[in-house]
């Protein structure tokens, strides 16, 4: 009874085989989960950019470049985030 192995051990290579499909499929949902959110990251980066540029449009008096400059800086990030959750 001393060398069996208690229940909540079990031998290695049993272990390895029964968590690998386990932690794949975990991998697989965080990455669905991950390009889900791709959508949302076209829509919120460039209206966060467009607003930041609007507020300092606003008080340096330079409308509308500062707010066109953080719209299209939304969309690089976009892109770049898109770019990185495909790989």
């Amino acid at each position: 009874m001393a060398s069996d192995p208690s229940p909540g051990e079990s031998s290695g290579s049993q272990a390895k085989k029964t968590t690998k499909p386990r932690d794949q499929k975990i991998r697989k949902g965080v990455r669905n989960v991950h390009l889900a959110t791709l959508g949302w990251n076209f829509v919120t980066a460039p209206l966060v950019g467009g607003g930041i540029g609007y507020v300092i449009d606003y008080y340096v008096d330079t409308y509308p470049w500062a707010m066109v400059v953080g719209l299209f800086l939304g969309f690089v990030s976009a892109f770049i985030d898109l770019i990185r959750g495909v790989r």
